[in-house]
């Protein structure tokens, strides 16, 4: 007999092919469960060693033994004539057959479900509605990342999960940890040619179960970094690995151990980054590979507070941001050209100004001061740069642009940038150039509630009011808790005159967030423009119990005295707020703006409300004057000032570049300016064309302005020339209804427990 024939006889050809079939099964039974399980990078490697090394084995034992009625024997020892070799060959048969089949299964569901769902994802909800232009369309992200879910992702796209923090005992070592985490990212951020995830959506997987394919598939990205730090003393271990997350295989892994010094953690960074860029072949620029090599400082306990500064400050309230800044000066103080440092500590300072907790003049000269250092010691900073934008967008002085754009072209990948010229470019009167930075910024950061924050805010602006809906729907899908997804929610209602709807996410994001002073300000405004003063009289007197010198709730002071009669009360309020220079928040400035305008035309005396107003606003009597959306109702009111002290002149031209401004696009557009809609139709007025004021007057109103009507058409004397037109009497009617019927709605809300019930009512102090 042939040694063909024998192998054929003994099946040895038959469990080859079994044996290939098992083994491919088993291989990749083992790919697929390998990242599920977090096995070492060698487990896939060593099992295929093994499935090869058993295949001669597995031939030899085939051909050496037979399967008998009795057991396993030895070939040479079984009869011939007793041999079931062909009844053993038939179920080998079945067997392979069976197992070819599950192997064809996985091979299809590989290719049409798997692969076929990685390339093509399915477009979500939120296409482009028929009312937008289709310049919007041009600029807007993908369907399938408007409500949140990820860009597909491309080759040169990397997301850095959160570092775990693996020392014992060691003080402040879990900032540490998310310290070298955060500039690691830092540094990707500047590699322009490379899609980095921005830390607040890496962040979401700190803790989690899910799978390297299913964390990279959500945030849009192929390749995934992670990693851990670990300090003892004076030693530092940083250990990362590189992961290809469409097939969980591990590109490259590193353990640095190192003395605990700043240079050595500098450097680990610094091989990290360029390791990573050189792996995905990505681009970089002379200057760049030597920022990336560059050592900020030389003191490790310099850094170590640098990076709490930094983390403190992403929290946001007042006393972090406290903290933060002590932290940073600490930090600069030991290390006087620790730039980063010097840049962070301006940006705080801006920062506790935005937020209300300092006033301009407290920040100015450090902030100054700091930018100024920062850049000397770096020009090339990205974030010095974006520091110095956000200085000169508060001071309201001419650059903040250009300065976001010399950022940005430093720093590509940075969403905080991304972000803050988007609000910029929004706050410009530009929501389509806002709404392209922060579709860039969306695919950098998918789960970040800030971008999708701001996302809603230049979606109101544009007029797509569904869609910033579902920005901050989205943004409640994520963090519940979060009062970015509330409040946030009433303004596109509140621009379509839905008053009631409006109430009730000022109510909810109040209970998201009970140390916001903004919104039971707002609550407040709702219940007097629904005509309910006693409601409003009884949430004020509870703000005024904890700050009653906020510049919202001083302006709603007064215009709730001036709204009952006790105008004198409501001046003397209205003075200390434009005394104090407050911002005008919300609008706040304006309102009080208006209350000395009626004290004037009531006594006839123009002149200590110009001055007021000349200290205040110096922009608006200018030649040309400086209007724009923060000015524009203030700049209506000085006209009219100026028309009583007899400046006829001065009082026209600002008129006209009050209607100049209002008439650009998206000038006073989105709820953030809602309570300014009316300043044309008021500029109007005061000029005397009365029929043009009365056709803008309906035009707002049936756009859906309800936003202060009842102050600014009840009381403003900009409209003292309409109040004997019947049409201008047709709408204070009309509107009166619809509020009745408005508040209606709220009293049953309130009645089913939807939103609360005023508080027991007093006085709102002085």
């Amino acid at each position: 007999m042939s040694i063909f024939s024998e192998l054929k006889r003994r099946n040895v050809f038959k469990v080859a092919a079994a044996y290939i079939v098992v083994g491919w099964l088993i291989l990749q039974v083992g790919e697929v469960l390998s990242p599920a399980l977090r096995l070492p990078a060698w487990v896939p490697s060593t099992l295929a060693f093994f499935v090869i090394l058993g295949f001669p084995l597995a031939l030899l034992f085939a051909w050496a033994f037979e399967l008998t009625p009795d057991g396993l024997k030895k070939e040479k020892d079984v009869d011939r004539s007793q041999s079931i070799t062909h009844v053993t060959g038939q179920k080998l048969n079945r067997v392979t057959a069976g197992l070819l089949v599950v192997a064809v299964a996985y091979i299809l569901w590989d290719a049409l479900v798997v692969t076929d769902g990685e390339d093509r994802p399915e477009a979500g909800p939120g296409t482009p509605s028929s009312s937008a232009e289709a310049v919007l369309d041009s600029i807007a992200a993908p369907a399938q990342y408007q409500t949140g879910d990820s860009a597909p992702a491309n080759d040169k796209s990397i997301a850095v999960l959160p570092f775990q923090n693996r020392s014992a005992n060691e003080e402040n070592a879990a900032f540490f940890a998310d310290g070298v985490h955060d500039e690691l990212l830092t540094n990707l951020a500047k590699i322009g040619d490379l899609k980095v995830i921005s830390r607040t959506s890496v962040m979401r997987f700190r803790e989690t179960d899910k799978s390297m394919r299913e964390i990279g598939e959500e945030l849009g990205v192929a390749i995934l970094l992670e990693g851990g730090v670990q300090r003892a003393g004076d030693q530092l271990r940083v250990n990362v690995q590189l992961i290809d997350a469409r097939t969980d295989e591990h590109l490259w892994a590193e353990t640095y151990d190192r003395a605990l010094t700043a240079e050595n953690i500098f450097a680990i960074q610094s091989d990290i980054a360029l390791t990573i860029a050189d792996a995905l072949e990505a681009a970089l620029s002379p200057e760049v590979r030597a920022d990336l090599q560059r050592t900020p400082t030389t003191s490790l306990e310099a850094y170590e507070l640098y990076l709490q500064a930094v983390q403190l400050s992403d929290h946001a309230n007042w006393e972090s941001l406290e903290k933060a800044l002590e932290l940073s000066e600490r930090a600069a103080a030991l290390d006087p050209s620790f730039q980063e440092a010097i840049a962070k500590k301006a940006s705080i300072l801006i920062d506790l100004h935005t937020t209300g907790a300092r006033t301009l003049e407290a920040v100015r000269r450090p902030a100054e001061i700091a930018i100024d250092r920062a850049l000397e010691l770096n020009p090339n900073s990205g974030f010095a740069h974006a520091v110095r934008a956000a200085y000169l967008e508060i001071l309201d002085a001419p650059g903040a642009a250009e300065a976001f754009e010399k950022a940005l072209r430093l720093e590509p990948n940075s969403v905080h940038i991304l972000q803050e010229y988007a609000a910029n470019r929004l706050d410009a009167s530009d929501p389509e150039h806002a709404l392209e930075l922060i579709q860039r910024a969306s695919e950098l950061d998918p789960l970040s509630l800030s971008v999708l924050f701001r996302q809603g805010r230049i979606w109101d602006a544009l007029g797509e009011r569904d869609r910033a809906l579902d920005s901050y729907a989205r943004i409640r899908e994520i963090d519940s808790s979060s009062v970015q997804g509330t409040g946030p929610a009433s303004g596109p209602y509140m621009t379509q005159g839905l008053v009631a709807s409006a109430l009730y996410w000022l109510h909810e994001g109040a209970k998201a967030d009970p140390a916001d002073r903004d919104l039971p300000n707002w609550i407040v405004r709702a219940y007097m423009d629904l005509g309910d003063f006693g409601a409003a009289n009884s949430w004020l007197s509870e703000i005024v119990k904890i700050n009653p010198d906020f510049p919202f709730t001083l302006a709603n002071r007064a215009v709730l005295e001036a709204e009952t009669g006790a105008l004198e009360n409501a001046v003397r309020l209205a003075v200390q707020h434009l005394a104090a220079r407050h911002d005008n928040r919300w609008g706040s400035g304006s309102m009080a703006t208006d209350v000395l305008l009626i004290d004037a035309v009531r006594r006839a005396e123009p002149g200590t409300a110009l001055n007021l107003l000349q200290a205040y606003r110096p922009g608006i009597f200018d030649s040309p004057p400086a209007v724009n959306a923060e000015t524009v109702l203030q700049a209506v009111n000085a006209a009219q000032l100026l028309l009583l002290a007899g400046e006829e002149e001065q009082a026209r031209g600002l008129l006209r570049a009050v209607i100049d401004f209002a008439d650009q696009p998206y000038a006073l557009t989105g709820s953030i300016n809602s309570w300014r809609v009316s300043a044309k139709a008021r500029a109007l007025a005061v000029l005397g064309e009365k029929q043009a004021s009365l056709v803008e007057l309906q035009k707002q109103i049936d756009a859906g302005w309800r936003v202060m009507w009842r102050w600014q058409i009840g009381h403003s004397p900009n409209f003292d020339s309409l109040r004997d037109e019947p049409a201008f009497r047709e709408m204070v009617e009309f509107l009166e209804d619809d509020m009745r019927r408005q508040l209606q709605e709220v009293r049953a809300m309130e009645a089913r427990g939807e939103i609360p019930t005023p508080p027991a009512m007093s006085a709102p102090g002085d």
